[in-house]
């Protein structure tokens, strides 16, 4: 039956006022429920435990009225029945006296109902107590507030010294000996929860925890490692709020920036798209947004990162230890996956700077809630930046960008869902009058998750990418002689994953992909009609490649436990009509083409293929310390070429051909983990070695851009990288932060068979990337509840660079002899950027939530180079009459102030 609306409400307002005397009697614990409810209204279900079993229901009709359950009960315990029915519901229930039962709806300001009464949860058949041993405790913790996956949440015994992390989805397993204790469960930001357990048998159970909206001070920030193998190491996870407490930069917190400070990952400079992983070549990263890949990562310069900051659900980076499911790429893979809809309202958040501004929304679509939506979309007004730069080219330039993103989710029911992802930027921006850059990423991506059975998951995921550059030259302002440079990359990929949990001891996964690669290497178009420049386009390349890989994770011991994995990848280029053969006995030139071959529309001109074992062991000490050990094998296809010698550095994508290996590295690793030598700081170390082969790596004086002979530009190389990693986190306190060094080689070695291509003499010699000391530091200081001081500093050896060492005239012309390959350093590269944040309003209730950030970028004006170049000049003073000179390019030698006000209207 249905009280009165003022009856209702009363209980209500009792029940949050704190009564703490609601027990489960001995008649509520005794109560067995019979009944089959197969797409019934959920009124049903309440009215038959009214007229059948004597209790009393209290709830208000329009929360049920649409909402159907389907649940079988065969002498099943109240409590268990509730349990299931409430399950992922926005409705929660309580116990009153020994017959009353209240249902409320979820809200920020209610708390779940095992919290605030102090009651202890039964998770079983009361009458089955003491008959098993142990049990197993599933459930999931969600955000109390929208009802979402709280990722990484940490649910632990401390009398069992024994717990877990929920995963992707908030879920999470326990086994756990059955009879009365406490758990914990805490989540960055969320105010923790205790909770009283008897566990009589297997059962389900789900927990919501809510903001912390006081004491900020008190606030237990923990790692989100839900859903990652004990054995896992070299990854970084990041959910979305902690990406929202990183140091804002440029007036907005960048997650890329923000991972350039962990060890073993390092900026090249600004004017840099993308970042370098122990040492490896900005194009041996795979960043997939959603499952499809992007071809270049940075916004403005490198300032800022493609990601919008806010429609990230969560990034992983996985620096070594890659698992089997992960390939295309040899340094590293970075995972950023948008925010679904939320399923309660419309909601709307954003920034307005004076550098950019933002806004996003998310919310439901239908009345159902099975349908949301999530979008978000930035815009720059930079150009006054540059004005304010004191070099005359630069203050010449323009500069902007946009991006926009969007994400549909379809939920069919818990375990099946459809989404779709679509996103799109453009970048414009010049560092001379006589250059202008633009590119662009389109984006799209489809995911299918299926759940096939209680251990049985699938997903099928279909993505696309297309990267699209333009270099206009503008000839020294000379019309006829102006032209474009063009150049594109389009991807396809299909790919299957699925996931088996067959017992406690195993977790196994299986799955292929199919990629399907169109290169457009260059072409070059006259700016107008009327024109000294002769159009020409280099021919297209195509490649298909697939691969296949199956791993398991298994514990061999309660402390020891193992990931071994296999993939298996075969690649062939069909889109090269044309390879040219070479004189065996000279150097590849153009000049030594003694023969071609011709291949057919579809036919492969090259087929390689090859294995990629993976293997990742952890082994606990004790509960506060572990070793870590990895080996990875993994190839790469597809290869970036790129000069960036000169003031305007052009880039182009090149595929494995004829003559052109895929890339093969090898990486192996020890590492250990420690959070209690010191107190609230998580401590780690590892060391790394990885041996690379089929470099690329350029001839002296080659021209890589619009090349019909590129391979003749090109040397082969091996090489290796090593390095030590030391880390420390401290993640409670008002005073947070991270601190990292590292220390690393890198070294390349040419390996041809004629010993004048051969650079160093055939010795080893220092990479570009070579940067062998690496210190960063950034913290967060709580100067009370709302206001909070961020720092970052970073300094980085010098990269190696080629320099002129001697000048000479030779038939009445000056003329340059350049020193070995690398054999120079630049000056080292360090920064400090500091920014205040005055946060918003605590207020749960309030609707339109605000803060302020005033973020300075290079506080103290570091004229960090990016580049050196030597170009013919006008004699006068500042060059000491030479027509010949030597350039330093630095994009930002000045203190970059920024203000963005932030909001949310929730």
């Amino acid at each position: 039956m249905k009280k009165s609306l003022i009856s209702y409400v009363l209980l209500f307002l009792a029940l949050l006022l704190g009564n703490n005397t609601f027990l489960y009697g001995q008649q509520i614990e005794e109560i067995k429920i019979t009944g089959s409810y197969q797409n019934q209204p959920l009124e049903q279900f309440l009215n038959d435990l009214e007229n059948n079993y004597n209790l009393r229901v209290y709830y208000k009709k329009s929360w049920v009225d649409k909402t159907t359950i389907s649940n079988q009960f065969e002498n099943t315990p109240l409590l268990q029945a509730l349990n299931n029915v409430f399950y992922d519901s926005e409705l929660s229930y309580d116990f009153f006296q020994n017959d009353g039962i209240v249902i409320f709806r979820r809200s920020a300001d209610t708390r779940s109902k095992f919290d605030d009464y102090s009651q202890t949860l039964v998770v079983g058949d009361p009458m089955n107590l003491g008959r098993y041993k142990t049990a197993k405790l599933k459930g999931r913790i969600l955000d109390g507030k929208d009802g979402t996956p709280l990722v990484g949440a940490v649910v632990y015994c401390n009398k069992l010294q024994k717990g877990t992390t929920s995963d992707a989805n908030g879920s999470f397993e326990l086994d756990l000996p059955t009879g009365d204790f406490k758990l914990t469960i805490t989540y960055i930001g969320f105010e923790g929860s205790l909770i009283d357990i008897r566990l009589i048998e297997d059962g389900t159970a789900d927990f919501r925890l809510f903001e912390e909206s006081h004491n900020i001070d008190e606030v237990t920030v923990l790692g989100s490692d839900g859903d990652v193998p004990r054995a896992q190491m070299s990854m970084v996870q990041m959910s979305g709020k902690q990406i929202q407490q990183l140091p804002a930069l440029m007036g907005e917190v960048d997650v890329l920036k923000g991972l350039t400070i962990l060890a073993g990952v390092q900026t090249v400079s600004e004017l840099s798209s993308g970042f370098n992983v122990r040492g490896g070549n900005t194009d041996q990263n795979l960043i997939l947004v959603n499952g499809s890949p992007v071809f270049n990562s940075s916004h403005l310069f490198g300032f800022m990162s493609l990601i919008n900051p806010d429609v990230v659900e969560n990034v992983r980076l996985f620096k070594g230890g890659m698992p089997a499911r992960y390939g295309e790429r040899v340094a590293s893979v970075m995972e950023v996956d948008f925010k679904e809809g939320n399923d309660e309202t419309i909601r709307f958040y954003g920034g307005i700077g004076i550098i950019n501004s933002r806004l996003a929304l998310d919310g439901p679509l239908t009345k159902n809630k099975k349908f949301t939506i999530a979008v978000g979309g930035r815009s720059s007004y930079t150009d006054w930046l540059l004005q304010e730069i004191p070099i005359l080219d630069l203050n010449e330039g323009v500069t902007h960008f946009y991006d926009v993103s969007g994400k549909l989710t379809y939920k069919f029911n818990q375990h099946n869902k459809l989404s779709v992802m679509a996103y799109t930027s453009f970048d414009e921006f010049s560092t001379s009058s006589q250059s202008i850059t633009e590119y662009g990423n389109l984006l799209g991506n489809l995911k299918l998750n299926n759940r096939f059975g209680e251990k049985f998951y699938g997903e099928l995921d279909a993505a696309y990418s297309r990267y699209d550059y333009r270099l206009t030259d503008l000839a020294d302002n000379k019309p006829f002689e102006a032209y474009y440079l063009d150049n594109q990359l389009q991807y396809s990929s299909v790919a299957y994953n699925f996931k088996w949990h067959p017992d406690e001891l195993h977790n196994s996964e299986a799955g292929f992909k199919a990629v399907y690669n169109e290169i457009s290497p260059g072409e070059i178009i006259p700016k107008q009609d009327t024109t000294v420049i002769v159009g020409r386009k280099l021919a297209m390349e195509k490649t298909l490649d697939w691969s296949v890989y199956i791993s398991d994770e298994f514990q061999v011991l309660p402390n020891f436990s193992i990931v071994a994995g296999l993939r298996y990848n075969h690649f062939s280029n069909i889109g090269t009509p044309v390879v040219y053969l070479y004189d065996e006995g000279q150097p590849k030139e153009p000049g030594t083409v003694v023969d071609s071959l011709q291949f057919g529309k579809n036919e492969a001109s090259a087929t390689y293929g090859g294995i990629e074992p993976r293997l990742a062991m952890n082994y606990d000490l004790d509960m506060n310390t572990s070793l870590k050990f990895s080996y990875q094998r993994t190839r790469q296809n597809i290869f970036q070429l790129s000069n960036n010698a000169v003031i305007s550095p052009a880039e182009t994508w090149k595929a494995a051909d004829y003559h052109l290996k895929p890339l093969i590295s090898d990486q192996v690793a020890v590492g250990v983990e420690n959070n209690s030598l010191l107190s609230r700081v998580d401590l780690s170390a590892e060391v790394y070695y990885k041996y690379l082969q089929n470099l690329i790596e350029y001839k002296n004086g080659a021209q890589l851009i619009m090349n019909d002979h590129v391979e003749t530009a090109l040397v082969p190389t091996k090489g290796y990288s090593y390095g030590i990693e030391l880390s420390a986190r401290k993640n409670t306190g008002r005073l947070t932060g991270y601190a990292s060094y590292v220390y690393s080689r890198t070294m390349r070695k040419n390996t041809s068979d004629f010993g004048e291509e051969n650079l160093w003499n055939g010795d080893y010699y220092p990479s570009i990337y070579d940067k062998p000391h690496d210190f960063s530091l950034t913290a967060t200081y709580n100067i009370s509840r709302r206001w909070r001081f961020s720092g970052n500093f970073v300094m980085v050896s010098g990269r190696p660079t080629t320099l002129p060492e001697i000048k000479y005239r030779f038939a009445g012309e000056d003329l340059v002899y350049y020193s070995d390959r690398n054999k120079y350093r630049m000056p080292s590269y360090h920064r400090l950027d500091l920014s205040i944040t005055f946060d918003q309003n605590l207020r749960k209730k309030r609707m339109w939530k605000g803060s302020w950030t005033l973020s300075v970028y290079n506080v103290y004006g570091r004229n960090n180079p990016y580049s050196v170049y030597y170009k013919k000049s006008v004699p006068g003073e500042s060059n000491n009459y030479t027509r010949y000179s030597l350039f330093k390019l630095s994009v930002i030698g000045i203190p970059v102030p920024s203000l963005t006000y932030n909001f949310k209207f929730l």
